[in-house]
């Protein structure tokens, strides 16, 4: 009997301390997570009113003395005001505009420098864009308008909040497009603030996004106690989970690769392309996983290629489902399938994401009794490369050295190490397929 409670006893330890090591991983998951979305979604909200800017500047360098004031505002939602003057004329969709001291200071902006301007208008809250021509075009936009439906809807998908604050000042950016502080952990939430200067020195706007920072998990006995039984339980609810997942049926786009259903190679070329853009303008970081399945060609030649599209159909819902919603999943080719995660910019967030990705394929059967690994190689822009090409050339080098190594991931070699293999290149300088010859496992780095 001492035995006994002696075996149970050390049992309740190892399984307390396992415990105790599950939470820790998954708060700080959780966390890389957070941050990720956080960042990712001050991302398109500094996109919408960037855009909002733009757009008001055409507009109103594009009015001319027959344009329909009400039409100019209604463009923007309901809020944005606009006036035409006509030398001592004005027509108005509201108050007369010309009646503020900034439209006097953009009048004068804008005629000395022969261009739109746009400039913050303390008094009401807004932005005010005024071109100075034959007839003077202004039009005033509330901060509220700044966002746009797209970010708002980002927003809400994100379970975030976001705001947008006008100085007519301009904030110290130390010369830069943007000025970033955060993700800060600030009363129980993780708060990103970027301020953007407007042009020619109009003043700046400032957004701030805020998601939850509940990274923990829920405390009490009762949950510490689903949370020991789940960890016995594991497997039977990882199969159960994936059996009982609710599955979707999506309008099939020209996009879409015919067999696993997820973004083809052109569609993901086309978002990472866009995801670079933004990545380079707002200073952010962008992942690019290139996953190539362990043994597929072994299972086709054994199973027949029915049974191997069933694993590479299996393989992309596992892939998608491990991944956030704002990260892009696509098949790159054969057995290979590609992943963009924006917002990642370091190590420790690409491990965090390899080790559940790789984790998701290999933890339970993918077809009957069959189960597969997968060698996962990863890139980091701009610390890997500048384009997409380059990006997937290093990614694939990783993938390449994390297959022949036999671990599950790699992060690519930074640009300029001299222990870089050779590139494979078409006569045009577009990467055409991975170089596969052995190196040594200094070539690259582990995630």
């Amino acid at each position: 009997m001492r035995l006994v409670r002696l075996g149970a006893f050390v049992g309740s330890v190892v399984l307390l301390v396992a415990t105790t090591v599950s939470m820790v991983t998954q708060r700080a998951q959780r966390s890389d997570e957070q941050e990720a979305r956080a960042v990712a979604t001050v991302t398109v909200v500094d996109q919408a009113v960037d855009s909002v800017i733009v757009r008001a500047l055409a507009v109103v360098d594009a009015a001319g003395a027959d344009s329909d004031p009400t039409s100019l505002g209604r463009s923007f939602g309901s809020g944005a005001e606009a006036c035409i003057f006509v030398e001592s004329e004005a027509r108005c969709s509201g108050p007369d505009l010309g009646t503020s001291s900034a439209f006097g200071v953009a009048v004068a902006e804008s005629a000395e420098r022969s261009i739109p301007v746009v400039i913050v208008d303390d008094t009401t809250d807004a932005i005010l864009a005024v071109d100075r021509g034959e007839s003077t075009a202004a039009l005033r936009i509330p901060a509220e308008l700044l966002l746009g439906a797209r970010a708002l809807d980002t927003v809400d998908r994100n379970d975030a909040t976001a705001s947008v604050r006008l100085f007519s000042e301009v904030v110290a950016t130390d010369g830069r497009a943007l000025d970033r502080s955060g993700p800060t952990p600030t009363d129980g939430r993780l708060v990103v603030v970027d301020t953007m200067p407007l042009p020619a020195d109009g003043g700046s706007v400032r957004v701030t996004v805020s998601v939850s920072d509940a990274a923990g998990l829920a405390d009490g006995g009762l949950a510490l106690y689903v949370l020991l039984l789940s960890l016995s339980t594991v497997l039977m609810a990882l199969a159960g989970w994936t059996f009982l997942l609710d599955r979707r049926n999506l309008e099939r786009r020209a996009a879409t690769d015919e067999l696993t259903g997820l973004p083809n190679r052109r569609e993901f070329e086309r978002q990472t392309e866009e995801a670079l853009l933004a990545a380079e303008r707002f200073g952010t970081g962008v992942c690019v996983m290139l996953i190539d399945l362990n043994g597929f060609k072994q299972i086709n030649d054994t199973l027949g290629h029915q049974f191997g599209d069933l694993v590479l159909r299996a393989a992309a819902k596992r892939l998608r489902e491990a991944v956030r919603d704002s990260d892009v999943v696509g098949r790159w080719g054969g057995d290979e399938f590609v992943i963009l995660l924006p917002g990642l910019q370091d190590a420790s967030s690409v491990r965090s994401s390899a080790e559940r990705i790789g984790g998701v394929l290999s933890d339970t059967p993918i077809a009957g009794d069959v189960s597969i690994g997968a060698a996962i190689g990863a890139a980091l822009f701009p610390r890997h490369g500048a384009t997409l090409d380059e990006l997937i050339r290093n990614a694939d080098e990783a993938m390449y050295e994390a297959k022949t190594t036999g671990v599950m991931h790699r992060l690519a070699t930074p640009l300029g190490s001299t222990s870089r293999r050779s590139d494979t290149s078409d006569p045009t300088g577009r990467y055409s397929g991975p170089d596969r010859r052995r190196s040594t496992a200094d070539d690259v780095e582990s995630v």
